[in-house]
């Protein structure tokens, strides 16, 4: 661990689910606008009807979650939240350009800016569902930024841009349950904070009066969430931290629906909608998904790396946790 670095910090966005209405379009799109083309995992197992696509991309992921209640509008391009960016190298602007011109895909002209915390150069684009997202080409990539880069040159996740009511109550939060401080200085805007990671991607949360009804965690969107990546170590500790200081929410959107205001709900934890998360839930009475006070929502993800940082990792998820407590379960019982 770096001398500089907080027990339990984030280190990347290892992935994020956005919410669609059409899961071949959606597959279709990813490949031709990013070149995530590869499958993440099996989902062979999973049970009912297909609901998820799960996409590699750089040494990150990307989910699209099938709904049935319609998806609305956004507020135009770039300006919407969530928005996702990822990393692409400065001199291969261009070719993106041509790329997202020639497929038809909805983008902006490039953008320079450092308002986000960092300089750099980004191209606004979306989905056909109105997802916000962003090719960010900074000054200077951290390493690992175009780990197991795409056939396009898309690397990972670099930035997740979330609201907030009260940017001092986020900072609070994200700090004492992420180990993350805030930036300061430079051209950051008033209305945002800018939450660097332990590796160099971002999070960033922008002001606002009243939630946009795309946020992830107000159970409206089945499957719409994030998972943040710490250190395989520290996952169990993060969680023990979260768990006793939060409130449970015992909500199954699956056999609840969805709540009208989820927004007056406080910070707190639930149940994840995987598998993994239900078995967790039911070993342990506390759910593995995370809400912050403004219903964005996500869970930790253990990294494992051969060197002294997570520059590049290999993912550890619930599936392997639960697999690792039911073996040593049945281990203490011989």
């Amino acid at each position: 661990m770096a001398q500089d670095e907080r027990p339990g910090v984030l280190h990347w966005i290892d992935h994020f689910g956005v919410a669609t209405s059409d899961l071949d379009r959606w597959v279709d799109w990813a490949a031709r606008s990013v070149g995530a083309t590869e499958s993440w995992g099996d989902t062979a197992h999973m049970k009912g009807p297909r609901f998820a696509e799960f996409r590699n991309l750089g040494g990150s992921h990307i989910i699209g979650f099938v709904q049935t209640a319609p998806i609305p509008a956004n507020k135009g391009l770039g300006k919407s939240h969530p928005r996702y960016g990822f990393y692409i190298r400065a001199a291969d602007i261009d070719q993106h350009l041509r790329r997202l011109d020639e497929e038809h895909i909805s983008h902006s002209d490039p953008v320079r800016t450092s308002e986000g915390g960092e300089p750099g150069t980004t191209i606004y684009f979306e989905d056909p569902d109105g997802n916000q997202f962003e090719l960010w080409a900074p000054d200077t990539l951290p390493d690992g930024a175009m780990d197991k880069e795409s056939s396009f040159g898309v690397g990972r996740i670099s930035h997740a841009v979330f609201e907030s009511r009260d940017l001092d109550r986020s900072a609070a939060f994200y700090s004492q349950y992420c180990a993350l401080d805030p930036m300061r200085g430079g051209d950051i805007p008033d209305d945002t904070l800018v939450l660097p990671l332990a590796a160099g991607a971002r999070i960033v949360l922008k002001k606002v009066d009243t939630l946009d009804v795309r946020t992830g965690g107000a159970s409206r969107w089945r499957g719409v969430h994030n998972g943040f990546a710490i250190r395989a170590e520290d996952f169990l500790p993060a969680y023990q931290r979260v768990w006793s200081e939060l409130e449970e929410w015992d909500f199954d959107q699956r056999v609840n629906g969805a709540l009208e205001h989820p927004e007056s709900l406080p910070a707190r934890t639930g149940q994840h909608g995987s598998e993994a998360g239900r078995k967790w839930k039911a070993m342990y009475g506390r759910g593995d998904q995370i809400y912050d006070p403004d219903t964005n929502s996500f869970h930790f993800v253990g990294g494992v790396s051969d060197g002294p940082t997570l520059a590049t990792y290999e993912g550890r998820y619930m599936e392997d946790y639960v697999d690792a407590f039911m073996e040593s379960k049945e281990k203490a019982k011989s």
